[in-house]
Protein backbone atom coordinates (compact mmCIF):
# COMPACT_ATOMS: atom_id res chain seq x y z
CA UNK A 1 0.00 0.00 0.00
CA UNK A 2 3.20 2.30 0.93
CA UNK A 3 4.61 1.30 -2.32
CA UNK A 4 1.20 2.96 -4.22
CA UNK A 5 0.93 5.28 -2.28
CA UNK A 6 4.64 7.09 -3.13
CA UNK A 7 3.77 6.00 -6.74
CA UNK A 8 0.17 8.13 -6.88
CA UNK A 9 2.86 11.16 -5.15
CA UNK A 10 5.17 11.02 -7.50
CA UNK A 11 2.71 11.01 -10.21
CA UNK A 12 1.03 14.43 -9.36
CA UNK A 13 4.22 16.72 -8.77
CA UNK A 14 4.97 15.27 -11.97
CA UNK A 15 1.77 16.28 -13.55
CA UNK A 16 1.46 19.52 -11.62
CA UNK A 17 4.88 20.57 -13.22
CA UNK A 18 4.02 19.43 -16.92
CA UNK A 19 0.60 21.19 -16.47
CA UNK A 20 1.83 24.32 -15.30
CA UNK A 21 4.66 24.61 -18.08
CA UNK A 22 2.29 23.75 -21.02
CA UNK A 23 -0.65 25.80 -19.70
CA UNK A 24 1.75 28.79 -20.06
CA UNK A 25 3.32 27.80 -23.30
CA UNK A 26 1.94 29.75 -25.82
CA UNK A 27 2.08 26.76 -28.18
CA UNK A 28 0.28 24.14 -26.08
CA UNK A 29 -1.58 26.62 -23.82
CA UNK A 30 -3.35 28.74 -26.16
CA UNK A 31 -6.98 29.42 -24.62
CA UNK A 32 -8.33 28.54 -28.31
CA UNK A 33 -7.61 24.83 -27.30
CA UNK A 34 -10.35 23.04 -25.25
CA UNK A 35 -9.81 22.94 -21.49
CA UNK A 36 -10.40 19.12 -22.33
CA UNK A 37 -7.64 18.58 -24.32
CA UNK A 38 -5.36 20.48 -22.44
CA UNK A 39 -5.65 18.45 -18.90
CA UNK A 40 -6.03 15.24 -21.56
CA UNK A 41 -2.39 16.45 -23.12
CA UNK A 42 -0.88 17.44 -19.32
CA UNK A 43 -1.97 13.66 -18.49
CA UNK A 44 -0.77 11.30 -21.26
CA UNK A 45 2.67 14.05 -21.19
CA UNK A 46 2.95 12.79 -17.50
CA UNK A 47 2.33 9.15 -18.42
CA UNK A 48 5.28 9.14 -20.93
CA UNK A 49 7.29 10.89 -17.94
CA UNK A 50 6.38 9.12 -15.19
CA UNK A 51 8.13 5.72 -15.81
CA UNK A 52 11.50 7.58 -16.13
CA UNK A 53 10.97 9.39 -12.53
CA UNK A 54 8.75 6.62 -10.98
CA UNK A 55 12.23 5.24 -9.18
CA UNK A 56 12.62 8.46 -7.58
CA UNK A 57 13.44 8.20 -4.01
CA UNK A 58 10.54 11.21 -2.60
CA UNK A 59 10.79 12.29 0.96
CA UNK A 60 7.80 13.52 1.57
CA UNK A 61 7.47 15.97 4.80
CA UNK A 62 5.15 15.39 7.05
CA UNK A 63 1.70 17.82 7.50
CA UNK A 64 -0.29 19.43 4.99
CA UNK A 65 1.84 22.97 4.75
CA UNK A 66 5.07 21.48 3.95
CA UNK A 67 3.28 19.16 1.96
CA UNK A 68 1.53 21.96 -0.12
CA UNK A 69 4.66 24.07 -0.54
CA UNK A 70 6.87 20.97 -2.54
CA UNK A 71 3.89 21.04 -4.71
CA UNK A 72 3.70 24.77 -5.03
CA UNK A 73 7.07 24.62 -5.81
CA UNK A 74 6.35 22.11 -8.83
CA UNK A 75 3.74 24.04 -10.24
CA UNK A 76 6.01 27.14 -9.89
CA UNK A 77 8.63 26.12 -11.27
CA UNK A 78 6.84 24.87 -14.52
CA UNK A 79 5.17 28.44 -14.78
CA UNK A 80 8.50 30.17 -14.85
CA UNK A 81 10.00 27.49 -17.91
CA UNK A 82 6.47 28.17 -19.33
CA UNK A 83 7.03 31.92 -19.18
CA UNK A 84 9.92 31.87 -21.04
CA UNK A 85 8.72 30.52 -24.12
CA UNK A 86 6.07 32.70 -23.97
CA UNK A 87 8.41 35.59 -23.81
CA UNK A 88 9.68 34.96 -27.57
CA UNK A 89 6.00 35.69 -28.39
CA UNK A 90 5.25 38.73 -26.63
CA UNK A 91 8.63 39.50 -28.07
CA UNK A 92 7.03 38.44 -31.77
CA UNK A 93 3.47 40.06 -31.07
CA UNK A 94 5.64 43.69 -29.92
CA UNK A 95 7.22 44.22 -33.12
CA UNK A 96 3.84 43.63 -34.63
CA UNK A 97 3.18 46.94 -33.08
CA UNK A 98 5.64 48.47 -33.70
CA UNK A 99 5.32 48.35 -37.46
CA UNK A 100 1.26 48.37 -36.87
CA UNK A 101 1.54 51.76 -35.55
CA UNK A 102 3.98 53.00 -38.44
CA UNK A 103 2.02 51.46 -41.14
CA UNK A 104 -1.38 53.37 -40.10
CA UNK A 105 -3.39 50.53 -38.07
CA UNK A 106 -2.93 52.08 -34.32
CA UNK A 107 -6.81 52.31 -34.11
CA UNK A 108 -7.21 48.32 -36.16
CA UNK A 109 -6.54 46.13 -33.49
CA UNK A 110 -8.07 42.86 -32.87
CA UNK A 111 -8.92 40.66 -29.55
CA UNK A 112 -6.21 38.32 -28.91
CA UNK A 113 -7.71 35.52 -27.48
CA UNK A 114 -4.78 34.23 -25.42
CA UNK A 115 -4.21 37.64 -23.26
CA UNK A 116 -7.65 38.78 -24.16
CA UNK A 117 -5.79 41.76 -24.68
CA UNK A 118 -6.31 44.38 -28.17
CA UNK A 119 -3.41 43.95 -30.01
CA UNK A 120 -2.42 44.65 -33.45
CA UNK A 121 -3.59 42.61 -36.29
CA UNK A 122 -0.13 42.89 -38.05
CA UNK A 123 0.96 41.55 -34.20
CA UNK A 124 -1.84 38.84 -34.50
CA UNK A 125 -0.65 37.80 -37.98
CA UNK A 126 3.12 37.52 -36.91
CA UNK A 127 1.98 35.56 -33.86
CA UNK A 128 0.34 33.05 -35.57
CA UNK A 129 2.54 32.68 -38.08
CA UNK A 130 5.50 32.26 -35.92
CA UNK A 131 3.27 29.44 -33.89
CA UNK A 132 3.36 27.45 -37.94
CA UNK A 133 6.89 28.32 -38.38
CA UNK A 134 7.99 26.81 -34.61
CA UNK A 135 5.76 23.44 -35.43
CA UNK A 136 8.10 23.56 -38.41
CA UNK A 137 11.08 23.55 -37.20
CA UNK A 138 10.34 21.52 -34.59
CA UNK A 139 10.74 23.92 -31.97
CA UNK A 140 7.49 21.98 -29.83
CA UNK A 141 10.27 18.96 -29.24
CA UNK A 142 12.53 21.78 -27.41
CA UNK A 143 10.20 22.14 -25.10
CA UNK A 144 9.46 18.47 -24.39
CA UNK A 145 13.06 17.91 -24.32
CA UNK A 146 13.73 20.30 -21.90
CA UNK A 147 10.80 19.00 -19.57
CA UNK A 148 12.10 15.82 -19.94
CA UNK A 149 15.76 16.92 -18.91
CA UNK A 150 14.26 19.06 -15.80
CA UNK A 151 13.06 15.97 -13.92
CA UNK A 152 16.53 15.19 -14.58
CA UNK A 153 18.52 18.01 -13.38
CA UNK A 154 15.83 18.83 -10.81
CA UNK A 155 14.42 15.76 -8.98
CA UNK A 156 10.87 15.56 -7.92
CA UNK A 157 10.44 17.52 -4.58
CA UNK A 158 13.67 19.21 -4.64
CA UNK A 159 12.95 22.75 -6.80
CA UNK A 160 14.81 25.28 -5.22
CA UNK A 161 14.27 29.23 -6.21
CA UNK A 162 17.64 30.76 -6.12
CA UNK A 163 18.54 34.46 -7.21
CA UNK A 164 20.04 33.90 -10.64
CA UNK A 165 16.85 32.13 -11.74
CA UNK A 166 15.13 35.65 -11.23
CA UNK A 167 18.39 37.19 -12.84
CA UNK A 168 18.25 35.01 -15.95
CA UNK A 169 14.13 36.40 -16.04
CA UNK A 170 15.34 39.78 -16.40
CA UNK A 171 17.44 38.72 -18.97
CA UNK A 172 15.31 37.28 -20.64
CA UNK A 173 12.68 40.03 -20.49
CA UNK A 174 15.69 42.37 -21.56
CA UNK A 175 15.50 40.55 -24.83
CA UNK A 176 12.00 40.88 -25.82
CA UNK A 177 12.85 44.23 -26.81
CA UNK A 178 15.77 43.23 -29.31
CA UNK A 179 13.64 40.78 -30.93
CA UNK A 180 10.93 42.89 -31.51
CA UNK A 181 13.02 45.73 -33.32
CA UNK A 182 14.91 43.44 -35.03
CA UNK A 183 11.51 42.29 -36.52
CA UNK A 184 10.41 45.08 -37.39
CA UNK A 185 13.18 47.10 -38.36
CA UNK A 186 12.87 46.11 -42.24
CA UNK A 187 9.54 47.63 -41.95
CA UNK A 188 10.09 50.58 -39.74
CA UNK A 189 13.25 51.56 -42.21
CA UNK A 190 11.16 51.90 -45.23
CA UNK A 191 8.53 53.73 -43.64
CA UNK A 192 10.46 56.05 -42.34
CA UNK A 193 12.17 56.85 -45.85
CA UNK A 194 8.62 57.27 -47.15
CA UNK A 195 7.69 59.65 -44.24
CA UNK A 196 11.17 61.98 -45.32
CA UNK A 197 9.90 61.63 -48.74
CA UNK A 198 6.38 62.42 -47.73
CA UNK A 199 7.68 65.78 -45.94
CA UNK A 200 10.32 66.46 -49.06
CA UNK A 201 6.72 66.18 -51.15
CA UNK A 202 4.83 68.24 -49.40
CA UNK A 203 7.64 70.94 -49.51
CA UNK A 204 7.64 70.94 -53.66
CA UNK A 205 4.20 70.30 -54.07
CA UNK A 206 2.31 72.18 -50.95
CA UNK A 207 -1.14 72.18 -53.05
CA UNK A 208 -0.86 68.69 -52.58
CA UNK A 209 -2.77 67.31 -49.42
CA UNK A 210 0.46 64.55 -48.08
CA UNK A 211 -2.52 63.28 -45.20
CA UNK A 212 -4.77 61.58 -47.99
CA UNK A 213 -1.86 60.50 -50.03
CA UNK A 214 1.01 59.29 -47.56
CA UNK A 215 -1.40 56.90 -46.03
CA UNK A 216 -2.06 54.39 -48.83
CA UNK A 217 1.20 54.81 -49.54
CA UNK A 218 2.57 54.04 -46.15
CA UNK A 219 0.29 50.95 -45.63
CA UNK A 220 1.35 49.88 -49.71
CA UNK A 221 5.00 49.98 -48.86
CA UNK A 222 4.59 48.29 -45.14
CA UNK A 223 2.65 45.52 -46.48
CA UNK A 224 5.13 44.96 -49.37
CA UNK A 225 8.09 44.97 -47.20
CA UNK A 226 5.96 42.99 -44.87
CA UNK A 227 5.81 40.12 -47.27
CA UNK A 228 8.99 40.52 -48.50
CA UNK A 229 10.80 40.20 -45.07
CA UNK A 230 8.98 37.18 -44.44
CA UNK A 231 11.85 34.51 -45.11
CA UNK A 232 13.76 36.84 -42.67
CA UNK A 233 11.51 36.72 -40.25
CA UNK A 234 12.09 32.83 -40.55
CA UNK A 235 15.83 32.98 -39.83
CA UNK A 236 15.02 35.10 -37.12
CA UNK A 237 12.77 32.77 -35.64
CA UNK A 238 14.90 30.52 -35.78
CA UNK A 239 17.67 31.89 -34.23
CA UNK A 240 15.38 32.58 -31.28
CA UNK A 241 14.35 29.10 -30.87
CA UNK A 242 18.62 28.41 -30.69
CA UNK A 243 18.59 31.09 -27.83
CA UNK A 244 15.70 29.27 -26.48
CA UNK A 245 16.91 26.21 -26.12
CA UNK A 246 20.11 27.86 -24.53
CA UNK A 247 18.36 29.48 -22.35
CA UNK A 248 15.62 26.91 -21.03
CA UNK A 249 18.17 24.72 -19.87
CA UNK A 250 20.03 27.24 -17.91
CA UNK A 251 16.88 28.33 -16.27
CA UNK A 252 16.53 24.62 -15.70
CA UNK A 253 20.38 24.20 -13.87
CA UNK A 254 19.69 27.34 -11.73
CA UNK A 255 16.47 25.58 -10.30
CA UNK A 256 18.99 22.26 -9.38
Amino acid sequence: MTYWLDQFHIFLLVLLRVSALLVVAPIFGHRLFLARAKVGMAFMVSLVIFPAVADSNLDLPEGFLPYALILIREVLMGVVLGFSVLLIFIGIQFAGQLAGLQMGFGIVNVIDPQSNDQVSIIGQFLNILAVLLIFSLDGHHIILNGLMASFEAVPLGGVVFKVPVAEKLIELTNEIFTVAIKISAPIMIALFLVSVAMGVLARTVPQMNVFIVGFPVQLAVGLFVMISSLPLFRIMLDKSLHILERDFFALIDFFA
